[in-house]
């Protein structure tokens, strides 16, 4: 335990009683001490000797006395200040717990909800302030206190009043007006004119290290703002960036720009973006990731517009993503807008997928898009070429707006819960149509398929009977009954089987045919829309 200087206890002889060390920086040093009018525990913080010859003492104190006005949950207050015989000091009420840095020094986990709890509550603390005109100018770990479950926040006021009260020379002699690792670009190059956005740097810096474990140590380039990541960040910091939800990395880039004007405005603004990032966030499987880019990029293909259509710097992100460089996916758009124009007509078709027990699928759904766009006074007559085609009048859902649902109700009540064995879809939407047909083929031929699977057991169980009789006394053994059994189960099998493919082939070729006649009047209705509705002379 260091001991109390004699000086100190003679300049606080009265009001204070020095008790030890609990604190030293490289601007001053934190001494616990007992208010003896109060009789409570205080911390008295004395600013080193060189540092008071560098500074105006009474600038010093009146920038203090302005500090001392804030009045905040999340910041402790100033009590006192004074100089007695050159020990220049302020007092605060000694706040029982840790500081962030001696959890962080400790090894001690924060997750990501306490530590977005931790910058929450500072940045409350920070905007507090800034509406009274008082910037902090060294948000750190080391000022950060954890009391009861909360974060309060110490030295308001001290930077901004050291930077007033100091001469010229004052960062040439050993004392930096901030901490690096924490200070902004600005602060660092020796600005004086700072604003509410240096404490944002400081405080995302500070979000930084405890997500990551050490501070920074480097400055966002113009790179890591067009990827909206750390590209630069060390191997072991890039493997706990990962870890955490993308969107938050790109929150800290923003917080942590070159330029102040890019940060966000205040620090609650920061806090809030943080807080959103971590809510809104959902983690995907391997697969589910595959299928989400899948069906995103289908859908840009399919229907591209302007708002839709990713930017070249959205693409150059994704690609960081997977290590590929700007300059190469610049080159790859360059190339892809030379290439030969793909058809526009007819951009795909999905048909049905060949398999299962009986050889074919119980569904079938064919999907394609016209780049044409069908208008909606066209609908009537799609539905009489749906009726058509299918010889139902079917029901048409009215609920979905600007596209056309139309149902089968064949077999409705076959089954229970059979629902609807037709559906037809035809969606407009910017300058193409998709369209998707598709039939429950397992439900209107099980009757057959079924009827075929019972026949066939009764045929074999009646084989069997009639087989034993016959062969009883001929000494014919048992297993070949069980043989003629099998032979007849399996010839019903593969009659099903052969049965059902043949059904399914014959409604993927209707069905084909009626997307070809709605496809067809689609495109046709859509060339005569351009020619304005001319007829031939």
């Amino acid at each position: 335990m260091t001991t109390v200087p004699d000086s100190l206890r003679a300049a606080l002889a009265g009001h204070y009683e020095p008790e030890r060390v609990i604190g030293a920086g490289g601007m001053a040093t934190v001494y616990l001490a007992r208010d003896l009018k109060h009789n409570r525990s205080v911390a008295v913080k004395v600013l080193r000797p060189e540092l008071v010859a560098s500074i105006a003492v009474n600038r010093f104190l009146q920038e203090i006395r302005i500090a001392a006005r804030l009045n905040h949950p999340h910041i402790v207050p100033l009590l006192d200040s004074g100089n007695v015989n050159d020990v220049l000091h302020f007092v605060m009420p000694f706040v029982e717990g840790r500081s962030l840095r001696g959890m962080l020094t400790g090894k001690e986990s924060i997750g990501l909800v306490s530590a977005v709890a931790i910058v929450n509550e500072v940045a409350g603390a920070l905007t507090y302030a800034h509406r009274q005109g008082i910037v902090h100018r060294d948000i750190k770990p080391e000022n950060i206190l954890l009391s009861e479950g909360h974060a309060v926040v110490t030295d308001f006021g001290i930077a901004k009043a050291i930077s007033t009260a100091g001469d010229a020379n004052l960062t040439r002699t050993g004392f930096p007006i901030g901490t690096l690792g924490y200070m902004s670009p600005e602060q660092a190059a020796g600005r004086t004119d700072l604003d509410e956005t240096t404490d944002v740097y400081s405080l995302a810096s500070v979000f930084y290290e405890i997500m990551v474990g050490e501070a920074p140590g480097m400055w966002v380039t113009d790179e890591a703002e067009k990827f909206q990541r750390f590209v630069d960040a060390l191997p072991p910091h890039r493997d706990r960036l990962d870890t955490l939800p993308g969107s938050v990395e790109q929150v800290l880039v923003r917080a942590m720009s070159m330029r102040p004007e890019q940060r966000f405005p205040t620090p609650n603004e920061f806090a809030r973006a943080l807080h959103q990032a971590t809510r809104q966030e959902k983690r995907y499987s391997e697969r589910a990731v595959r299928e989400v880019i899948k069906r995103a990029a289908e859908d840009q293909v399919t229907f591209p517009t302007e708002d839709q259509a990713m930017s070249l710097g959205t693409v150059q992100r994704i690609g960081a993503e997977v290590g590929l460089s700007a300059e190469r996916i610049q080159n790859a758009a360059g190339a892809l807008e030379t290439a030969p124009p793909a058809p526009t007509e007819l951009v795909g078709t999905a048909p049905t997928r060949q398999g299962g027990f009986l050889g074919a699928p119980a569904k079938i759904h064919l999907e394609t898009v016209v780049q044409s766009e069908v208008p909606q006074q066209e609908f009537e007559t799609l539905l009489e070429e749906i009726r058509t085609v299918t010889g139902e009048v079917g029901r048409v859902n009215e609920t979905l707006g600007k596209s056309l649902s139309w149902n089968s109700l064949s077999f409705q009540n076959t089954f229970e819960g059979s629902g609807r064995l037709i559906h037809v879809m035809i969606k407009p939407k910017e300058g193409s149509t998709r369209i998707r047909v598709t039939e429950s083929a397992g439900t209107h031929p099980a009757v057959a398929v079924a009827a075929i699977v019972l026949g066939g057991g009764v045929l074999g169980a009646a084989a069997a009977e009639i087989g034993g009789a016959l062969l009883a006394g001929t000494g014919v053994p048992e297993w070949f009954a069980l043989f003629v059994i099998g032979g007849v189960w399996g010839g019903t099998y593969f009659a099903t089987r052969s049965l059902f493919k043949r059904f399914i082939k014959r409604r993927v070729r209707v069905l084909s045919g009626l997307m070809e006649t709605i496809r067809h009047h689609i495109t046709h209705a859509d060339r005569s829309s351009d020619s304005g509705g001319d007829h031939d002379p």
